[in-house]
């Protein structure tokens, strides 16, 4: 059931008219209830999963939690469970490549060869949705667990709840146990939280709805034929992407904080101006940001963090955002992508801890020298986060890097538009102290800003309707 389809408005809908009718004992359960619902709309089969799933993370807290290996175990169990069903035929291509056994690099052979050992007709293994968000909650909680983060051991009642809330249930935000579960004994509503959720939903609209659906017929078929494009083409539809992963991500994410603050619950921040930057480290401290500190806290910081040598810190990095990178996908374009990402940020820290400038003091223009030159690398590592393979990724950097000619854009005009709305969003969520007298008459704008969606979602949003991060 997609967020941007009339079955869930009228879904979430009747799921809030209920909600606030129900005392805060019934409130919970009722969640649970059309948050299995919600999942189950996906496939029944990943309902059951996940509720087999649940029980043994609890079952492991419950039995083993005093046990020396209780961590490990809860580690191994949701890391094979990931492995199984989202990197299965990654390895096995792997695998088949080294050994050379061909088939099984073959998706369709080896479903045909695992069909008749299993005596089932068309077997596949299929990737639930939202199976990378719910293993790192599930490994947040154990390691919160064992760490003393949280005092009490949890209830089979209180992990459903932490892994069964519908809005976070596509592409989160990734909740923390402690900052979410203990919201939902008592939600609170008021006039100001209903507008604060409402207008967040209106501005993910706006994004995904809206400017994202412009957006992505423009710079996809560029991106799948690059040999057909000329340089600038493609440097431009490779930031374009950027914007449009922006738009796509923090739309999806305001629509579910949205939805949070509808039913009185807070949820994290995902997105803080992500493209006001000044260094390489400071993007993930705006960008995907629920993800960012889940790797720092559970990865990172395990490994050592920065509590070591500069060459020991750039290997933690380097292996945190490597294994950041496969989270996102089973490919070797994710893993490269996380990899670079970790070698930026390692010589970042080396060059500064060595005092060296790459772009040397200039007054005025120093700063935007420095942005473009952190976010143009930024890109060309994105290319391999936003083409489908390996070959198609060094084609588009090869074309932009020899300054091909070749066919160019039609719709420029457009995406200015859509740069300008990206920084005034920026601006909006850096300096919100500029907009206090717009934020004061939110709730006579509401009517308005409303109606100009439905005639923007009229006119412009149609189809496009796939959030890019629910693949992951």
């Amino acid at each position: 059931m997609n967020f941007l389809s009339l079955k869930f408005l009228l879904f979430f809908g009747l799921v809030y008219l209920i909600y606030w009718n129900f005392g805060d004992k019934l409130k919970r359960p009722f969640i649970l209830i059309v948050s299995a619902y919600f999942y189950s709309t996906y496939s029944f089969n990943f309902l059951l999963h996940l509720i087999f799933v649940i029980s043994v993370n609890f079952f492991i807290i419950k039995y083993f939690f005093e046990k020396k290996y209780f961590l490990k175990l809860s580690v191994f169990f949701n890391l094979l469970n990931l492995v199984l069903f989202k990197y299965f035929y990654f390895l096995m291509e792997l695998f088949g490549g080294l050994t050379g056994l061909k088939f099984l690099t073959q998706k369709t052979e080896l479903n045909q060869m695992l069909s008749s050992l299993t005596t089932i007709n068309g077997f596949e293994i299929a990737l639930p949705v939202f199976i990378s968000y719910y293993t790192f909650q599930f490994i947040s909680l154990s390691v919160d667990l064992k760490n003393k983060v949280l005092e009490e051991k949890p209830t089979y009642y209180d992990v459903s709840s932490f892994i069964l809330f519908f809005p976070v249930m596509v592409a989160g935000p990734i909740l923390r146990f402690k900052q979410f579960v203990p919201q939902l004994k008592s939600p609170k509503m008021d006039e100001d939280l209903m507008y604060n959720g409402l207008y967040l939903i209106l501005l993910g609209l706006f994004k995904k709805a809206v400017l994202s659906t412009l957006l992505v017929p423009v710079i996809y078929p560029v991106l799948s034929k690059p040999a057909d494009y000329a340089s600038y083409t493609l440097l431009l539809c490779s930031f374009s992407f950027a914007i449009n992963l922006y738009l796509d991500f923090s739309g999806l994410t305001d629509l579910a904080r949205g939805m949070g603050k509808l039913l009185g619950l807070e949820l994290p921040e995902n997105f803080k101006a992500p493209f006001y930057i000044d260094s390489f480290g400071e993007l993930w401290r705006r960008w995907h940001l629920t993800f960012s500190y889940w790797i720092r806290d559970y990865i990172y910081i395990p490994l050592g963090g920065s509590r070591a040598s500069n060459w020991r810190v750039s290997l933690n990095l380097i292996i945190t955002f490597t294994l950041g990178g496969l989270w996102h996908g089973a490919s070797l374009n994710f893993a490269l992508w996380g990899f670079i990402t970790g070698i930026y940020l390692s010589l970042e820290r080396v060059y500064s801890g060595l005092g060296i400038r790459i772009i040397p003091k200039i007054p005025i223009l120093n700063p935007i020298l420095n942005w473009l030159l952190i976010i143009t690398i930024y890109i060309f590592s994105w290319i391999f986060f936003f083409t489908p393979d390996f070959s198609t990724a060094i084609s588009v950097i090869q074309n932009i890097l020899i300054f091909k000619s070749g066919k160019g854009l039609n719709e420029y005009e457009m995406i200015v538009y859509i740069f300008v709305f990206t920084a005034i969003f920026h601006y909006f969520q850096e300096k919100p102290e500029k907009f206090t007298n717009l934020t004061k008459a939110k709730k006579y704008l509401f009517p308005v800003f409303s109606l100009i969606m439905i005639l923007l979602l009229i006119n412009y949003g149609g189809g496009n309707f796939d959030f890019f991060y629910s693949q992951f």
